[in-house]
């Protein structure tokens, strides 16, 4: 048939099966004795689609299963023939009403056994009746196609996470027990190939920094001609091992969205390192995302955060930080007791400027662990003034006591 009768074909309001059956009856493709068993086999197929999907007893059951058979078999003689009707006429002559909507159904059951998101966990599907309960009433081609191409595209996405995370030398297993994002593992492959490191993963959030860090060095390079300010070189740098022809395609436009995308972030100075890897990290597969000791990350990202913690995390030391910041004194993790004591003298007759500390906090702080320090300076602002401003506590004990317990206070040692 021709171009033309087929694009009508496919974008015919009526349902395939229809279009099909009277194209077929006109070219004598199909005789008047098939016509008369599709009518003697209709109402069983029917029957047996409403007691699938409800009763068989209630007549809306029945008009409901009439559309969900014609639909079904519609799909399957429209992408078995692809939109040609002879083709399609010829599938009706050869095989009965029932056969052609179990067809349709089998294309359901595949598209709903492909996966529904590009994640490498193991799925947690829902009922496949739920599914062909819905999709059967579905009488839009198109929607189907749209969901077809979509869910291979995310196959397509998991087989070549798996692959990549293969070359890096991480293993299936752990990829699933991460439930990990599988273009954040084609993305992260393609980045160390492109910083020439292919045969690892990220480790952690300090090697992720190393490479963002070394990236915006060779940019500024004048010895060398950087290639991620170079398509051609950066597309030669990733392919220089092969990479298999079906996942070619997708690796070149993950190369494409990190040089459009990620490495103008990367190259703007405006954007500190420890912005750029709390924006950045989510979008790579990163082996240990939380680090046990975070000093060496912290004075990576952050060296003014590096300079006056000098390495102390724990809450206690932090919060002296943050006094002394909001008192204007010399910023320090410990404090004797007779500078905490000249501290307390100095807020009651100047006050506690707080606001000081929470502009310090988000200008200099890690990014990813302001929230909490925020709050935790927050809580300890609200409860300051009821012990440090309390005029009656005129030999400061109140306050020092309050002190000690929420800061590094160092003990006088009696001689």
């Amino acid at each position: 048939m021709s171009e033309n009768q087929q694009a009508l074909a496919i974008y015919d309001d009526r349902p395939f099966f229809e279009t099909a059956l009277r194209h077929g009856v006109r070219r004598a493709i199909i005789t008047q004795a098939k016509l008369a068993m599709i009518e003697a086999e209709a109402p069983k197929g029917l029957v047996q689609i409403a007691e699938a999907f409800g009763s068989k007893y209630l007549r809306p059951e029945i008009e409901t299963a009439c559309k969900r058979i014609v639909n079904l078999a519609s799909l399957y003689l429209l992408e078995t023939s692809q939109g040609d009707l002879d083709i399609a006429a010829k599938l009706i002559r050869d095989n009965t009403f029932l056969t052609l909507s179990r067809g349709g159904s089998g294309l359901l059951k595949a598209l709903f056994a492909l996966p529904e998101y590009a994640l490498l966990g193991r799925e947690q599907k829902a009922r496949v009746e739920d599914f062909l309960d819905v999709w059967s009433l579905k009488d839009k081609p198109q929607e189907y196609r749209n969901l077809l191409a979509h869910r291979q595209n995310n196959a397509l996405e998991i087989e070549a996470a798996f692959w990549f995370g293969r070359a890096m030398d991480v293993t299936q297993t752990e990829l699933q027990e991460e439930d990990a994002e599988a273009l954040a593992v084609i993305r992260t492959a393609i980045l160390k190939r492109l910083v020439g490191d292919p045969d690892a993963p990220i480790e952690n959030q300090i090697e992720f920094a190393q490479i963002i860090e070394g990236l915006r060095k060779e940019a500024k390079s004048k010895t060398k001609k950087t290639k991620i300010l170079d398509a051609q070189r950066a597309q030669e740098q990733v392919f220089a091992e092969p990479i298999p022809t079906k996942f070619s395609e997708l690796s070149r436009q993950v190369l494409e969205e990190i040089l459009t995308r990620d490495i103008p972030m990367i190259l703007d100075s405006k954007n500190s390192l420890d912005r750029l890897v709390f924006e950045l990290k989510e979008r790579y597969f990163i082996c240990a995302h939380e680090l046990e000791d975070t000093s060496d990350y912290d004075a990576l990202v952050s060296k003014e955060w590096a300079k006056h913690t000098k390495g102390k995390t724990d809450i206690d030391s932090l919060l002296t930080l943050f006094l002394c910041i909001a008192a204007g004194v010399p910023a320090k993790t410990s404090l004797p007791e007779k500078t905490a004591k000249s501290i307390i003298k100095k807020i009651r007759e100047h006050g506690l400027d707080a606001q000081k500390t929470i502009a310090w906090i988000k200008s200099t702080a890690p990014h990813e662990k302001q929230e909490g320090l925020l709050q935790d300076w927050a809580d300890f602002a609200e409860e300051a003034p009821t012990y440090l401003m309390d005029d009656w506590d005129t030999n400061y004990s109140g306050a020092m006591r309050f002190l000690s317990e929420n800061c590094h206070i160092e003990k006088s040692v009696k001689k």
